[in-house]
């Protein structure tokens, strides 16, 4: 049997913009009837840099133990505050790689992203937009502070265009709608 049900993603990095692109993607899943994902990547080198094998993978365990209490306690509180449930998933190893293999794995509807500050000097970048572009033909938000919310907190279908038209945004074209 078929889920019928959108999949919305929300790609992490644990701060308060992931936070609220969390939230926001639970607003939506209310609006829309969509299952949520939070996915989080960590980079290998920022978890282990230690020679000895043994006390690298204590290193490891121990990180992925943290990370993964982290990843939790956001998908819970957000996951309270909207009654919905929010899978997590989390990877250690080359971030863009990652994010690229999940992408391909869980196939979303949407993805949204939390807006980042532009580093001032920022020859190489991490341009994680632009690997979501060049690896997702669908809709990506960008979750911004400007409030797309209605009185009652709810999202704001109507200011995305959405209204009575969600079917429309699930076509394989390249869109990236700031929010």
């Amino acid at each position: 049997m078929k889920n019928n049900k959108y999949k919305i993603v929300v790609l992490s990095d644990l701060t308060e913009k992931s936070d609220q692109a969390l939230s926001y993607a639970a607003k939506l899943s209310n609006e829309i009837d969509a299952n949520v994902e939070l996915f989080h990547a960590k980079a290998a080198t920022e978890v282990s840099q230690i020679e000895n094998p043994y006390l690298a993978i204590s290193a490891i365990r121990d990180a992925h133990n943290k990370i993964d209490k982290e990843v939790k306690h956001l998908a819970a509180q957000i996951s309270k505050e909207n009654k919905i449930k929010i899978k997590t998933t989390f990877a250690f190893g080359n971030v863009k790689n990652e994010i690229e293999n999940f992408i391909k794995t869980s196939q979303p509807d949407m993805i949204i992203l939390g807006e980042r500050k532009q580093k001032r000097f920022n020859f190489f970048g991490d341009n994680i937009t632009q690997l979501v572009h060049k690896n997702f033909d669908g809709v990506v938000f960008v979750v911004t502070d400007e409030n797309v919310l209605d009185s009652k907190g709810n999202v704001s279908l109507d200011n995305l265009g959405l209204k009575n038209n969600i079917e429309n945004y699930n076509v394989k074209e390249k869109k990236n709608i700031m929010v």
